[in-house]
């Protein structure tokens, strides 16, 4: 059975940790990472940084750690027993394209837009 392109249900608007001061000032809500897919076994997925437990999220968007993407991985199988299911793509490049994607459809959406997205997968 082929995975969603997208998270299901759709990660909070808000984030995980809600917006987090960037260090060149403004803020975020959400950094996304690729990593090894926590449950299909050579797939890649995205998943995102900014996640209960983080460290350092202060010096974002500098160098990600070791330590930090540990903790976004953590996250990701905490997910998947919570029954999200996070998309599966055959190669790390698909699945940053795809991330990319992402953001920049919801950059061209309504808050009103991404609301009713959000809710309708939930």
């Amino acid at each position: 059975m082929p995975t969603p392109k997208r998270p299901q249900p759709e990660f909070p608007l808000q984030g995980f940790l809600g917006a987090q001061p960037n260090l060149g000032g403004g803020y975020s809500s959400e950094y996304s990472i690729t990593i090894p897919h926590p449950t299909i076994f050579g797939h890649w997925t995205n998943v995102p940084l900014l996640v209960p437990g983080q460290q350092g999220t202060n010096a974002l968007p500098g160098p990600v750690t070791d330590d930090q993407v540990r903790q976004a991985q953590q996250f990701a199988l905490f997910l998947t027993k919570a029954g999200f299911q996070l998309p599966a793509f055959k190669t790390p490049d698909e699945a940053a394209f795809q991330a990319a994607h992402r953001h920049k459809a919801f950059d061209s959406m309504t808050l009103d837009q991404i609301q009713n997205l959000i809710g309708a997968g939930q």
